[in-house]
C-alpha cells in the first residue's frame, strides 16, 4: 500500500519498501497487490446482494469478465459500472458503493486484501490485473 499511497501524493513507507521501489521504478500497482481492505469488499458484498443480486449472479463476473478488464484501471471499471447499472437507475448509487462492489468482485476472482480501502481518489492509478495459474 506504500505504493498506492506515493502514486496518490500521499506517503508511504521508506524506499525499503518493495512496492514502493516498484512504483517509482513505474511497474503499475495492480489489484494483485492487496489494494482494497476486507471490510470494503464485505460491504460491496452487502451492495451486491442488495442491489446488483435482483439481476446479477456472482458468477457473472468471475473469468471472462474479470479477464476483460485485465490492463484498465479500478476506475475505467466502477465508471462503466456506474454509467449503466443498476440498469432502472445508472449512477443511482454513491461511487464509494461502485467502488465497493467492484472491490468484491476482485475478492470473488482471489485478489487478495490488504490493511487499508481503496479509495475514489486512487481508482486510476491502479490497474486490474489477475494471478494466473501456473
Amino acid at each position: 500500500m506504500a505504493a498506492l499511497a506515493m502514486a496518490c501524493g500521499g506517503t508511504g513507507l521508506a524506499a525499503q519498501d518493495e512496492e514502493a521501489q516498484e512504483a517509482e521504478e513505474g511497474a503499475p500497482i495492480t489489484t494483485t497487490q492487496g489494494v482494497f481492505s476486507e471490510e470494503q469488499a464485505t460491504r460491496g458484498e452487502d451492495v451486491f446482494y442488495n442491489i446488483c443480486a435482483e439481476c446479477h449472479f456472482e458468477e457473472d463476473f468471475g473469468g471472462p469478465f474479470i479477464q476483460s478488464w485485465v490492463g484498465a484501471s479500478v476506475k475505467d471499471l466502477v465508471d462503466e459500472i456506474a454509467a449503466t447499472m443498476p440498469e432502472d437507475n445508472p449512477g443511482g448509487i454513491p461511487t464509494e458503493q461502485y467502488l465497493d462492489v467492484v472491490t468484491y468482485m476482485f475478492k470473488l476472482n482471489g485478489m487478495p486484501t490488504g490493511d487499508d480501502e481503496l479509495a475514489t481518489g486512487q481508482m486510476d492509478v491502479v490497474e486490474i490485473a489477475v494471478e494466473l495459474d501456473p
